[in-house]
């Protein structure tokens, strides 16, 4: 008992140690999930928890696997094209990407039992999810009076270079451009039991990697005693991985024909983070005096990120189609709470046929106080800090289901409005981020 104790203590050290060398941008990153799946859930807008039956309703709900009477095999594709403007300005930046954001069998095993009596299926899926792609570029341009050469002079940077302790009008730009993923492999159990209770669970391991990009420049223009003109650049790049694992759990009850109630919870995940990052911080004058910061060595680090839980009902309206509302919640020391409503809706005209559509509003967690610092030792100069205001979503889709053939097409339009910070004083910028995403989901199932 002693020695368990002590191992569990041993672990929390160094998840705390790991912990305090990351940053409020590596959580951002590490944490940031988009509606991705296959087309069905796509369509939903993600509102899936008490309806089931589709392989990425799992990773709300691994209790939604339950529904499945059959085994299944299915593969998803698309693609996306992402523009981001500035507000007030003619400042764009436009990205297309193409992904495979979905994979997964399932295997169900129904029980020999009477009907609506004991467990009636025991299913198993192994599945594979892109939950974020990172694939962005930004742009902005301001004015700004907390500039960062204020900021460096108040950091008592002793280079020999005529940094503006006040405050003064400084024409600046930033640059950012991201690419990566986020990946998540699930094995996930469900038992049927007596057609009215469903209840699953998974285990889950993520997988990233992202680079990132980012010059930020200010310019000032005869405001010091000798009348002379000067530019500061900072530089950065970052490497950025990691592996994590969690489980979840959750249930889907009936306790009418009409009516399901799921709930899916999802414990804090654990892992590990490995970046590396360098920079470089130059200024010139009319005589072309450059300063350069030192580049650094990569460092690992636990972490842990937030509890998330998925609370939904679904009404079923005869044969004819199911209406959804779910409300997501995750929780995390390191941000506010972030907070997502989703309703979504499908028809089935005719049997085989289904047509659907989804809404979901997010809210986001505040800029944090351990954004990284600008400081003398320039341990990271990777002091942009990205930070979603709000996300929406709206979908459609439209599917088919035969005795054995499966095709699903969806197609999504995200919007959010977004404040990038170039560093710890700086103002934000106001950016407006749109996304269009198609995803194709073809498969096969066992008809029995």
């Amino acid at each position: 008992m002693k020695r368990s104790l002590f191992y569990i203590a041993f672990i929390a050290l160094l998840m705390g140690q790991g912990v305090g060398a990351l940053h409020a941008q590596d959580y951002a990153r590490m944490s940031e999930r988009t509606i991705l799946g296959t087309a069905r859930y796509v369509g939903m807008s993600g509102a899936m928890t008490a309806i089931g039956g589709d392989p990425s309703s799992v990773i709300d709900n691994p209790a939604g696997l339950g529904l499945y009477r059959r085994s299944e095999v299915l593969l998803t594709m698309g693609g996306a094209f992402d523009k981001v403007t500035q507000a007030g300005t003619g400042s764009m930046d436009k990205r297309n990407s193409f992904l495979l954001p979905h994979a997964s069998v399932v295997f169900s095993m129904p029980f020999n039992q009477p009907e609506n009596d004991g467990v009636q299926f025991f299913n198993f899926m192994l599945s594979y999810n892109r939950l974020q792609t990172y694939n962005r570029n930004y742009y902005a341009t301001g004015a700004n009076e907390r500039s960062l050469g204020a900021l460096l002079a108040g950091a008592d940077v002793t280079w020999d270079i005529p940094f503006c302790a006040d405050k003064y009008n400084a024409a600046n730009s930033l640059s950012l451009y991201e690419s990566g993923y986020k990946n998540e492999y699930s094995m996930d159990f469900a038992m049927n039991i007596s057609n009215q209770w469903y209840v699953g669970l998974g285990i889950q391991v993520q997988s990233w990697a992202m680079a990132s990009d980012a010059l930020y420049k200010e310019s000032f223009s005869t405001i010091n005693a000798d009348g002379k003109n000067y530019d500061i650049w900072n530089e950065s790049k970052v490497l950025f991985s990691g592996a994590s694992c969690n489980l979840s759990v959750g249930m889907i009850y009936r306790p009418l024909s009409w009516l399901r109630i799921g709930f899916g919870l999802r414990t804090p995940t654990l892992g590990w983070a490995y970046t590396r990052t360098s920079g470089t911080l130059s200024a010139t004058t009319d005589s072309l005096r450059y300063s350069y910061a030192p580049n650094r060595a990569g460092r690992d680090g636990g972490y842990h990120m937030p509890l998330y839980t998925s609370t939904s009902v679904a009404f079923q309206i005869g044969g004819y189609g199911m209406i959804s509302l779910q409300y997501d919640y995750s929780h995390a020391s390191f941000q506010d709470d972030i907070h997502s409503l989703k309703a979504g809706i499908e028809i089935v005209p005719v049997l085989g046929l289904y047509i659907n559509a989804g809404y979901t509003y997010e809210s986001t967690f505040k800029k944090a106080d351990r954004i990284v610092p600008m400081d003398p030792k320039f341990d990271r100069q990777d002091t942009y800090f990205l930070q979603p205001r709000w996300t929406q979503y709206a979908s459609v889709g439209i599917g088919y289901r035969g005795s054995f053939l499966i095709i699903q097409g969806a197609y999504q339009y995200r919007w959010q409005g977004l404040n990038l910070y170039a560093h710890e004083n700086a103002a934000p910028y106001d950016l407006r981020g749109e996304t269009h995403r198609f995803v194709v989901t073809i498969g096969w199932h066992h008809n029995r």
